[in-house]
């Protein structure tokens, strides 16, 4: 299978986690026999790292906007590589999920935590991470959590 996975700062895992999670799932699913793609921000010398193919995109270096920036411009290169899932992380980057699914690629959101309620957003970044949370049910095909509590949370809040 040839997954995509995006929403990431990329691999390998310098940063928190999840560039650790990207990286853990990715080389073992290559272990597997699987295809892994993922899209990264900082260019490192290498278009493999783990037997996982590295795609790398701009961005511009903003707190609020850096992921956003980079995951839009992840998606569209995206379209034009074939992949048989995407998995796209951070809740934050709901807004993008419908774009491979309109060219009929299926699309996994892992969610991580609630980002709207840390201290580090100002309001307008929590009120996007709320608005995020609510297209997260509903722009892509599945929702993942690596946790239960925030599982139950979505299936509480949202049904």
């Amino acid at each position: 299978m040839r997954i995509a996975l995006l929403g990431t700062r990329g691999i390998p895992a310098s940063y928190g986690g999840f560039e650790t999670f990207a990286e853990e799932l990715s080389s073992r699913l290559v272990q597997r026999g699987h295809k892994l793609t993922v899209w990264c921000r900082q260019h490192h010398t290498s278009s493999q790292y783990l037997g996982v193919d590295l795609r790398y995109v701009p961005t511009i270096h903003h707190k609020y906007f850096e992921t956003l920036v980079h995951t839009g411009l992840s998606t569209l290169d995206l379209l034009f590589h074939k992949h048989d899932v995407v998995l796209v992380c951070n809740a934050a980057n709901a807004l993008y999920c419908w774009i491979p699914r309109v060219f009929g690629t299926p699309v996994a959101l892992n969610v991580d935590g609630l980002e709207r309620k840390r201290k580090k957003w100002n309001s307008v970044a929590k009120t996007w991470y709320l608005v995020s949370e609510w297209l997260a049910t509903i722009l892509p095909t599945a929702v993942v959590s690596d946790a239960l509590k925030i599982a139950e949370y979505y299936q509480d809040r949202y049904g």
